[in-house]
């Protein structure tokens, strides 16, 4: 058990998903963080947004790369070296978790031709998928970094209520349970003014989709900046620490 005082929130360091459609402009918002003291962890193939930036990337190509990364940044040697870490896409990584379970960590694997098909997930494997992305999501926001993570965007029914949510794309209850473990969520939106789009977090629940901002510093729609959401964060709880 650890005691601690929330009078002294100087190592307080932001938790956020952002997640909305393809094509929304979710990795550029890294464009908005200094590249010297920012992490991206890329599971995506789209780092063109970032292409002429001097950006420290690890590309992640497996679900024992994502291991390898906490391990990495858990140690003394790169505590220190990052202040941000951004990891795209929770979408693409939840599908890497999958490819492991089916191909490697299946019971049984291979004995069940003309029953299951290989590619194909089982609902114990759907169990053992929200097990694993649960605990990755939990040891990566307990890291003693800034962490974002970025997530495609899908519609999810409440099988209870019938009712519909716009959610992060990842499997099964934890895209609605998912919320519980940041303190920023925001969803991506664009708006026409004239003849260009204006880039938006939504930082509140409207129109049925999932949002929070648990700091109380944000408006309902702030510009995709992260220097905007970090300044305005740490300056309500008097924080002196930069992006």
């Amino acid at each position: 058990m650890k005691e601690t005082n929330t009078t002294n929130v100087q190592d307080f360091k932001i938790k956020a998903l952002l997640y909305g459609l393809s094509g929304r402009g979710k990795t550029s918002t890294a464009l908005t963080l200094k590249p010297e003291t920012t992490l991206v962890l890329s599971a995506e193939s789209g780092l063109l947004p970032l292409a002429g930036k001097n950006y420290t990337v690890w590309e992640i190509e497996s679900w024992d790369d994502m291991g390898a990364a906490f391990k990495r940044l858990d140690s003394e040697e790169y505590r220190g070296k990052f202040k941000v870490v951004f990891i795209d896409s929770l979408t693409e990584i939840n599908e890497l978790s999958k490819e492991k379970i089916v191909k490697t960590d299946r019971p049984n694997l291979g004995k069940d031709i003309g029953k299951v098909y290989d590619d194909l997930m089982t609902q114990q494997d759907y169990q053992l998928l929200s097990t694993r992305m649960t605990r990755m999501i939990r040891a990566f926001r307990d890291l003693p970094y800034h962490v974002i993570f970025t997530c495609l965007e899908a519609q999810t029914k409440d099988e209870r209520t019938g009712e519909v949510f716009i959610t992060p794309s990842i499997n099964g209850k934890l895209a609605v349970n998912i919320a519980a473990y940041f303190d920023e969520v925001f969803r991506m939106v664009t708006k026409e003014d004239g003849d260009k789009l204006d880039y938006f977090f939504v930082t509140g629940a409207v129109e049925k989709a999932i949002a929070k901002d648990r700091s109380g510093a944000l408006a309902l729609y702030e510009p995709a900046s992260w220097l905007t959401v970090f300044k305005k964060i740490f300056k309500k709880f008097d924080i002196k620490e930069g992006k």
